[in-house]
């Protein structure tokens, strides 16, 4: 997600709490009255710890945790189901945990890990940690059987990655594009179809989750959060940089220097208020992102009610 790990109007959209007059969170820095900020102006600045379940403006243009569970499984099962008709065995993908604080109106925790509670034990580790050999992407059939890479895609060895199909594997026909193009067309109505979110979709929330992260008064509070932490020994320009910090990848569980590094970021986070913030302006751009794409989002969101009314009758079929 962009940065991190590679990562109605403002007011209305949840109940705002004013900060303390003395010792609460940071207020968002106005930007430059001479500079035109790259985000509008947002509004009064909400205090938040974690923004985990708070609704963004591009929510529903996207596929939902759930939504993205129940389209994907389904493409898997329709692969493993074309697989065996050939006499292949299909290997599903590992299934990744989501944390307890993960949102449940988007996939991806936009602003880093944000329970307080979870970073004093786990760090930047996923809860429970890395599970040894874990890869989502290790899926699929083994190509090197006869036959296998001409019913999963079609291909007739020119290669090109899908072909027409029209082999015959184990007694049966291949289809245009093989299994992969089956479950294509079930899914999406087409073999040169698009599973997942529309590309305007993903390149707006990686746009917006960029322009918060580079905006200003987004800034401000990262300086004041680097700050902050620089008080508890660790050095980090902005709370990305702690996160994507290589040496927690190293590890299959946090050693106890990611976990004072976790515990300082969670407290500086609370003190500066930057989840509010960062928050506030990234609503702002989607708002924003939203109304310049009016007609292109629209599209996106029929294509993904498509796709999970697909998977749903496949499912009860």
């Amino acid at each position: 997600m962009s940065r991190l790990r590679r990562l109605a109007t403002a007011v209305a959209f949840l109940p705002m709490l004013a900060a303390a007059a003395c010792g609460g969170p940071s207020p968002a820095p106005a930007a430059d009255a001479g500079t035109p900020s790259a985000v509008p102006s947002v509004g009064q600045v909400p205090v938040l710890d974690s923004a985990n379940d708070r609704p963004l403006p591009l929510d529903s243009y996207l596929l939902t945790p759930a939504q993205e569970a129940l389209v994907i499984g389904t493409q898997q099962r329709l692969l493993a189901q074309c697989a065996a008709r050939f006499g292949l065995t299909y290997t599903m993908p590992d299934a990744v945990p989501r944390d307890s604080d993960a949102p449940t109106t988007r996939v991806d925790g936009r602003y880093g890990h944000q329970s307080a509670r979870l970073m004093a034990v786990w760090g930047y580790h996923p809860e429970g940690g890395l599970r040894a050999g874990q890869n989502r992407w290790s899926a699929g059939v083994d190509t090197t059987l006869p036959g296998a890479a001409a019913a999963m895609t079609g291909s007739d060895g020119s290669g090109s990655k899908f072909g027409p199909g029209g082999q015959v594997v184990n007694g049966q026909v291949v289809p245009d594009h093989g299994c992969a193009g089956e479950a294509m067309k079930a899914l999406t109505g087409s073999l040169g179809g698009r599973l997942g979110n529309a590309q305007i979709a993903e390149d707006l929330k990686l746009d917006t989750l960029r322009r918060s992260q580079d905006d200003p008064r987004t800034r401000a509070v990262f300086a004041l959060w680097s700050a902050c932490m620089k008080e508890s020994g660790f050095d980090y320009p902005d709370p990305v940089a702690a996160l994507t910090d290589p040496e927690w990848s190293r590890t299959p569980l946090p050693g106890e220097h990611e976990l004072r590094v976790a515990r300082a970021d969670a407290e500086c986070r609370h003190r500066h208020n930057v989840v509010g913030v960062w928050y506030a302006v990234d609503f702002a751009a989607q708002e924003q992102a939203v109304r310049e794409h009016a007609d292109a989002l629209a599209a996106a969101r029929a294509a993904v009610a498509a796709q999970v009314a697909a998977a749903q009758r496949v499912a009860s079929g």
